[in-house]
């Protein structure tokens, strides 16, 4: 598997529960709840949905950050996996239709540094949030950060692993070589026949990509 990448989310798949809604269940009106229904639904797009959820917000970057370290968690065995893809020059890039500021600090507070992170941008004005999105091209427009456009490009280079948990990591998965699954991703791919390996921790991925790997560099020597 030479010319190997991997493509990974963040809420919900690196760190659980997904940052986002855990701040908006705590800070926002039960209307943010409705938006992520109506996505799945098929009534409204994933962007403006997105973008009108974060709008909802009510709190400071300081109480917001202070909620986040205690209550949202990096998954088992990602820091591991960060060292395993390194160790084996395997590019790993986080592709988030969340907020960067989140992604940061929750990173941060493990250790895990030097990753790229491919995610909008929160612009917070005192208890204030609205969303910067990111600046890409889109290949379609239902969702705020087009991932297929980075698995596409990164495939030119070779063969892409990707990582998921939700919606808007439907349409990427489609186009990767290997997909790890979990949440209500695993089960929209399982509903709709598209293959995923099932994982609990990314000590599971981190298994199956030894298996993968490793024989053939065994190989090579």
């Amino acid at each position: 598997m030479s010319g190997l990448s991997v493509c990974c989310d963040f809420d919900g798949t690196v760190c659980i529960p997904d940052s986002c809604d855990f701040l908006l269940e705590k800070y926002a009106p039960r209307e943010w709840k409705d938006l992520d229904d109506a996505v799945w639904r098929g009534e409204l797009s994933e962007r403006e949905a997105f973008q009108r959820q974060i709008a909802l917000l009510r709190v400071t970057w300081d109480e917001a950050r202070s909620t986040l370290l205690k209550g949202v968690r990096i998954r088992e065995g990602f820091a591991e996996f960060v060292s395993f893809c390194r160790s084996r020059a395997i590019p790993l890039t986080i592709l988030s239709s969340g907020l960067r500021e989140l992604i940061d600090v929750l990173l941060q507070s493990v250790g895990v540094e030097g990753i790229p992170v491919l995610a909008h941008h929160a612009e917070i004005s005192g208890d204030r949030w609205r969303v910067k999105l990111i600046e890409i091209p889109r290949l379609a427009e239902h969702c705020s950060h087009c991932k297929c456009v980075t698995v596409l490009a990164q495939k030119q280079a070779g063969r892409v692993i990707y990582i998921g948990d939700g919606y808007t990591d439907l349409c990427p998965v489609q186009h990767a070589d290997l997909v790890f699954a979990t949440g209500r991703l695993a089960q929209e791919c399982g509903a709709r026949g598209l293959p995923c390996t099932p994982f609990d921790t990314f000590f599971d991925i981190e298994q199956e990509l030894a298996r993968l790997i490793e024989p053939e560099q065994d190989l090579r020597r």
